[in-house]
């Protein structure tokens, strides 16, 4: 159990409160139980002193009667003990108590003259009481009582608790868990659905708990957001989508214009010259437009439409094949792609886009004398392209934005396009069940992994290997 977690806070929260109430009514038991045995001996031990005495009040003068009727209350038998002192002579003393729990020879005679008197002595608890014969002489009587048996049962009573307290916290920990969970399951419900939320159903929302509480408002009030979000991303999506489209129109016309006028030959050689530079920027606008529309579709779930099973093998060959003469132009080697077949299910032209623009990435930031390395594997369930380059490497600062649309990382080299390309592999990646993750190191090269569910199984796609493995590999490959 997760010692941060709620369950195992409120489980230690709940055995913490009982462990504080079990020991403050174990050791109240322990006390009422040693003021209850306490009281208990002195009013047994009183009331026997004054009974005593009335049986025995007129036998004074005779001890050996004295002593036949105190025999009759057995004193050896229950551990009990009676003295008889007239006079400042004893008369009677009882003999060893049946547990040999104290010696009688041995207990003092107390001197009640002032008073009754309560006394102890080792494990006998003694009463102390003068009473004045019908012929005037001054008669002690004490009686007593062991508390052995007593302290027997105190000792038993602690045991019981040192030992049954634990218990008991061990099964209310264990109840105490079950029952906290099963009072989050409605919580684990909530999560589930979440989890279940993604690109590919973005109108799912979390079921209705019917418990009327406040975990059922929190679920509500997360609808609600998710509402509110889709309903700001639609928004977003739509304007982009919408800008994107009317100004493929212009930009179609304004090439067209440029490309007219420098077609005719009548241009001075600095208009030409302006027109040209003009006619490459409308070129990169235009690019940019494309994009976006691209963008704009693969965020919508109706971009799933004409999924097949393709060979991504087959398809990373190919697409490396088709790129070999740009990387000979940058002196790059481009190599791969290792691995062997591996089916994955999705549109084989977007597929193909994910490879062009990590290959063309890797070409552009690359070294001369450089390489980059296609790896196609499968996994449980999923299938991985890997493209590794030995090039310049990008920022650790940088590694958390490159997928973010118009971000750039500026570099010594003018080959800076719109930051849309990274953007456009993962929705590419997300549209097709997958995910994508990068590691870098600054001066030893770059590495992409993406993670797609494969076709043979309808498995959800492992998550891709985490930065810090995957820099790991970097480093190693490019020592």
């Amino acid at each position: 159990m997760n010692w941060r977690s709620i369950s195992f806070r409120l489980v230690a929260l709940y055995c913490g409160l009982l462990l504080v109430l079990g020991l403050s009514f174990s050791l109240f038991t322990v006390f009422s139980f040693e003021r209850y045995t306490e009281v208990s001996i002195r009013a047994a031990v009183t009331v026997r002193a004054s009974v005593i005495w009335d049986i025995i009040r007129g036998s004074i003068g005779k001890p050996a009667e004295v002593g036949a009727l105190i025999e009759r209350f057995s004193p050896a038998e229950q551990n009990r003990f009676f003295l008889v002192n007239v006079g400042g002579r004893t008369i009677y003393r009882s003999g060893n108590p049946a547990d040999g729990s104290f010696d009688p020879s041995r207990l003092p005679f107390v001197d009640a003259s002032l008073g009754p008197r309560y006394s102890n002595y080792g494990a006998v608890f003694l009463y102390s009481r003068r009473f004045t014969a019908p012929d005037g002489r001054a008669v002690t009587i004490e009686t007593g009582q062991s508390d052995l048996f007593a302290r027997d049962l105190e000792d038993s009573l602690v045991t019981s608790l040192v030992i049954g307290l634990p218990l008991l916290l061990l099964a209310a920990a264990a109840a105490s868990y079950v029952l906290i969970r099963r009072a989050l399951s409605p919580v684990e419900v909530m999560i589930q659905a979440a989890e279940a939320i993604s690109f590919r159903n973005p109108r799912n929302r979390l079921p209705p708990l019917g418990t009327g509480d406040r975990v059922e408002a929190l679920g509500l009030a997360l609808n609600r957001m998710l509402d509110r979000l889709d309903s700001a991303y639609q928004h977003a999506n739509r304007f982009s989508s919408d800008a994107a489209h009317e100004l493929r129109t212009p930009l179609a016309i304004i090439q067209g214009e440029l490309e007219f006028a420098m077609a005719r030959g009548e241009l001075a050689a600095n208009v030409e010259s302006a027109l040209s530079n003009v006619l490459d920027e409308v070129g990169r606008l235009s690019k940019i437009v494309e994009s976006l529309l691209m963008l704009s579709r693969m965020d919508h779930p109706s971009s799933q439409r004409g999924y097949a099973s393709l060979d991504l093998h087959a398809l990373a060959a190919e697409t490396i094949e088709q790129m070999h003469l740009l990387a000979a132009e940058k002196r790059v080697t481009l190599k791969g792609p290792t691995g062997g077949k591996v089916m994955v299910s999705g549109d084989r032209d977007r597929l193909k886009q994910i490879l062009v623009n990590l290959l063309d990435n890797g070409i552009k930031y690359n070294v001369a004398g450089g390489h980059v390395v296609v790896d196609v594997s499968a996994g449980p369930g999923v299938a991985r392209l890997t493209v590794a380059d030995s090039g310049i490497g990008i920022a650790p600062e940088n590694l958390d934005y490159v997928f973010d649309r118009f971000y750039r990382v500026s570099t010594n080299r003018g080959e800076v396009g719109a930051g849309l390309g990274l953007a456009i592999v993962k929705s590419i990646c997300h549209a097709h069940g997958g995910l994508i993750s990068v590691a870098s190191k600054v001066g030893l090269g770059t590495t992409f992994c993406v993670t797609l569910p494969s076709a043979s199984r309808d498995a959800a796609p492992a998550p891709a290997a985490t930065v810090p493995e995957m820099r790991d590999r970097v480093i190693e490959s490019a020592a």
